[in-house]
């Protein structure tokens, strides 16, 4: 018979769909959070001392292991960069500059006595803020969990720091990770380092503003819907969206347990599969983490793709246009010119191109699970419900509404896109499309957007109307990355042009289950031919 102890492992098995660190929580809320005033937009002009912050976490981890640089210097030289940069693109919303130097110091110790631990030790990384840390605040970017210090650590941090990572702080995000534009009315505006009069896109903007302002090395972000290759799109980085159950979501706030996925926000391919190797692999305390052994992600070390097979679709990812309400966005021009492009490269490199049609889809705006994110919060109080936006509440009062009916009816949804998805892919390494059919708006449009949303989804709840239809510059910003949260598969996002006004553009590579190898290796193939990824900011 099993001890107590050991059947403790298993705890998420019963209830880690629900909020279970009531505990953690002041009785009393405390005042509600104000956004920081934006100050004068400033160069982002790279000091001589800065110029570690500028590497790869692949070239700062060869640098460090043979000892040619501190990790506290590197840690250092990020701080400083933090100090003067954050004000201005509002990455975090912690900075943990006590903590990420105790851990640095002790990293260079370690490894100054021998016991290098791998490519992680000594590399300072940020952490989406819905991802626990025991000791440091967790806000999820909302009123409502403003002053939750968790009492422990979510598996993927607590992995992160086993392999030697240096946390440097939390990043900001679209309320409750619920949204696409990182507009966040506690926490402020994410702006974009490549035009910080422009978003960075969500729900992990907060992540995509480190990194690509040269924050931070790496980071890790949660999808739902896009979350991560969305601002890793607009934000000119590599984002990977794992297979679902690939990596433990243990410690992480829910959107939808059914949807999310925890993955790492990186500038290249290669460094996203060395966060990828640290955080994978199964977890007893998760009930939807896949049993599965750790894994070590390489991406190859050449650029040759001969025998790829790759699928590009010839419609819903490319076929869509602008209806009379304005509720669809069709693919911009510029975006689709720099795929197509893209895919000639990949052609180029040897591998071969299928074009196919595939079955419908659907509309690409089946994004909301409210039944979800409704009994993952059911059991904290109504005072602190009272402090979430009013979007946001709006989605908790509607998810207390829906049926069993009506919500076997949405996972029936989700498995017919899951068997397309399957099937279509079978015979193939990958399937090559857009990222997201535009690029970044500006901060000013998405404003007046949020605030008109806002209005009408209050009135929406004292009248007890549906949903109001959300319309605008972002309405259909995840009509492409949205089906592979549906179908659980693997989805890489690399940096593939510029347009016009010179905002990144995003290619899509999205694998067969388990895959990320592969989905890895044709982003780094693509990488070393190319340079959009050596341009992260400004």
């Amino acid at each position: 018979m099993e001890s107590q102890d050991a059947f403790s492992e298993y705890r998420g098995r019963g209830n880690s769909v629900q909020f279970n660190w009531i505990d953690d929580l002041p009785l009393v809320p405390g005042e509600l959070p104000t956004p920081p005033a934006s100050p004068p937009l400033v160069e982002q002009v790279i000091e001589k001392g800065e110029m570690p912050a500028l590497l790869t976490i692949r070239t700062a981890a060869d640098l460090i292991s043979t000892g040619e640089l501190s990790p506290v210097e590197l840690t250092v030289s990020l701080l400083e960069r933090i100090e003067r940069i954050n004000p201005v693109l509002n990455a975090y919303i912690t900075v943990t500059g006590d903590l990420a130097l105790e851990q640095a110091k002790k990293a260079e110790e370690e490894i100054g006595k021998g016991l290098y631990r791998g490519p992680l030790h000594g590399i300072p990384i940020c952490l989406k803020d819905l991802i626990a840390t025991k000791g440091v605040l967790t806000t999820g970017g909302t009123a409502a969990f403003s002053d939750w210090v968790p009492s422990e650590d979510a598996t993927v941090w607590g992995r992160l720091k086993e392999a030697g990572a240096v946390l440097l702080g939390k990043t900001g995000l679209h309320e409750m990770a619920a949204g696409f534009t990182n507009y966040n009315p506690f926490y402020g505006v994410t702006r974009n380092p490549w035009n910080p009069q422009r978003i960075t896109g969500g729900s992990s903007g907060g992540s995509g503003a480190a990194v690509a302002g040269n924050l931070c090395l790496g980071s890790i972000g949660s999808d739902t819907a896009g979350s991560i290759r969305v601002p890793s799109s607009f934000c000119g980085l590599t984002g990977l969206k794992p297979t679902y159950g690939r990596v433990s979501t243990f410690g992480t706030l829910y959107l939808s347990w059914t949807r999310d996925h925890l993955g790492p926000m990186a500038k290249t391919a290669e460094d996203a599969a060395l966060l990828l190797s640290a955080i994978s692999g199964y977890d007893s305390k998760n009930p939807f983490s896949a049993m599965i052994s750790p894994q070590e992600f390489t991406i190859g070390t050449g650029q040759n793709l001969e025998g790829m097979e790759l699928l590009v679709p010839t419609n819903y990812f490319w076929d869509f246009t602008t209806d009379a309400q304005g509720g669809v966005n069709g693919l911009d021009a510029q975006v689709k010119r720099a795929v197509e492009n893209a895919i000639e490269v990949l052609q180029g490199l040897g591998a071969s191109i299928t074009y196919k049609e595939l079955p419908a889809l659907g509309d690409g705006r089946d994004l909301a699970n409210p039944f979800e994110r409704a009994f993952f919060l059911a059991q904290i109080g109504d005072e602190r419900k009272q402090r979430f936006s009013s979007q946001y509440r709006y989605g908790l009062e509607w998810g207390t509404t829906i049926t069993a009916t009506e919500y076997m009816q949405h996972m029936q949804r989700t498995n017919d896109v899951r068997q397309i998805l399957e099937h279509e892919l079978q015979g193939f390494d990958a399937m090559i499309i857009p990222t997201v059919p535009i690029v970044a708006p500006y901060v000013e449009t998405v404003q007046e957007e949020f605030r008109e949303s806002e209005l009408n989804f209050a009135r929406a709840i004292e009248n007890g109307d549906p949903p109001p239809v959300r319309l605008g510059s972002m309405a259909s910003v995840g009509r492409y990355t949205s089906p592979f949260n549906l179908s659980g598969q693997p989805a890489l996002t690399v940096p593939c042009g510029v347009n016009d006004e010179g905002m990144p553009i995003g290619m899509m590579i999205a694998g067969n289950r388990f895959d990320e190898a592969t989905i890895l290796r044709i982003g780094h193939a693509f990488q070393l031919v190319t340079k959009w990824h050596q341009n992260a900011s400004i």
